[in-house]
């Protein structure tokens, strides 16, 4: 637990997709200028605040970070040089969506190619699907012809880290649709894959389809069966399943692995070192409009109102919407509640290290001794869970099997 993040949120989209429930607004509509000078001013103070410190990966997200003007996001990563130490070897990621780069080769490369100048050596793109009909049904703005025409660019530019993400369980998508996609995404040959079912939220035009009778969501049973067959696709393919929904190629001639494999314990250099930092309970400073932080043990989330914060930002406040320092209890359940997303699992060590990171009471014995010291209620059920193949418990720690991924939510319940 000793490294540092910033995560930067841009709120504007060109169209909202119709599954889309994420704080976002129309681009055209929105103040743009507005938001970056504000958002500039949070940098640098927060910055400030926290002494100017050392930082390990910088992730730039929405919304749609590229439909922003480059002046605009060399605003941004200029703060962020100037108030942050941001190590040489940095992960620094943007969000890019398909269609958003640029409609001709030339416009494109351009802002590649300023991408690169303002440090990003990752891109992280929103492709969902490959199929033209389906990418319509979910609301997106680009065709896979330009999901193929934008990674070809993005080579040519020198990115060496690219993120595809895809989206599964589509009203009307079989198993193989799901498959079928995959394997075109595979064909582009990135070097990491997020997979996420699709989730029908309230206040969305899926949700209110949903409400109407005028679409039915994918059974679970179906949905299981395609996300299995995913993992099997993408660990064939040389993939190590580092996290739930995510996926990071391993060097070549490597095996693919999952959870609960026996023995495989090489990890992906192309994990993404940033959304790894909310899995290890390292620290990450939240920045923009409806951003979630965690510093010094402190976890805090931004406003979601526009207007409070560009007042908050104009009177020299942070604009904050919650705050709540974090108990002992609270550290090590949250330890526990996104260790179990990781392939490797909770240690016992981790933990532990945890828990007194938040000033909990040592016991005497071991870290495992003060685990099950503090998760007492819950040993029972989670030896039961074991026992059905589901999670496994050793003298390290607990993981889930990839059984057990279909039951997660009930598994990491036991510890909150």
């Amino acid at each position: 637990m000793n490294k540092r993040g910033i995560y930067i949120h841009i709120p504007f989209c060109v169209q909202k997709c119709n599954y889309c429930a994420f704080l976002s607004f129309n681009a055209e509509s929105s103040p743009r200028k507005e938001y970056t000078d504000a958002l500039v001013q949070e940098i640098r103070r927060r910055g400030e605040a926290l002494g100017h410190p050392e930082v390990d990966t910088v992730y730039v997200g929405g919304g749609t970070p590229s439909v922003l003007d480059l002046s605009q996001m060399r605003d941004i990563m200029t703060a962020v040089s100037e108030s942050f130490s941001v190590k040489p070897d940095a992960e620094m990621t943007i969000e890019a969506n398909p269609g958003t780069l640029g409609r001709k080769d030339g416009v494109t490369l351009a802002k590649l190619q300023a991408y690169k100048y303002l440090g990003f050596n990752r891109l992280s793109m929103g492709v969902q699907s490959m199929e033209n009909d389906r990418l319509h049904f979910l609301g997106r703005i680009h065709t896979a012809e330009n999901v193929a025409r934008d990674m070809e660019l993005i080579r040519r530019k020198g990115f060496e880290n690219v993120n595809l993400d895809l989206i599964f369980s589509v009203p009307g998508e079989s198993t193989q649709d799901a498959l079928s996609d995959l394997k075109k995404v595979l064909d582009l040959k990135p070097e990491h894959v997020s997979c996420y079912s699709l989730q029908i939220e309230e206040g969305t035009p899926f949700g209110r389809m949903a409400e109407e009778g005028e679409l039915t969501e994918v059974p679970d049973e179906e949905d299981r069966r395609t996300y299995h067959e995913i993992c099997r696709a993408l660990k064939e393919a040389g993939y190590e399943h580092y996290e739930i929904s995510n996926f990071a190629r391993l060097p070549e001639g490597s095996a693919g692995c999952g959870f609960g494999d026996a023995g495989a314990k090489a990890a992906s250099p192309l994990r993404s070192q940033h959304n790894s930092l909310y899995w290890d309970m390292d620290d990450y400073i939240g920045l923009g409009l409806g951003a979630s932080g965690f510093a010094g043990g402190v976890r805090y989330k931004n406003t979601d109102d526009i207007e409070e914060y560009f007042a908050a930002i104009s009177e020299g406040r942070f604009p904050l919407a919650e705050e709540h320092l974090n108990t002992p209890f609270d550290n090590i359940s949250e330890a526990v509640f996104t260790g179990l997303r990781r392939r490797e699992g909770i240690s016992y060590e981790e933990a532990a290290a945890a828990y007194r990171a938040a000033g909990g009471e040592d016991v005497e014995g071991s870290a495992e001794q003060l685990f099950w010291q503090v998760f007492g209620d819950a040993e029972a059920e989670a030896r039961e869970y074991a026992d059905r193949g589901l999670l496994i418990i050793d003298s390290e720690g607990l993981r889930l099997t990839e059984q057990g991924i279909d039951i997660s939510n009930s598994i990491m319940s036991l510890f909150v």
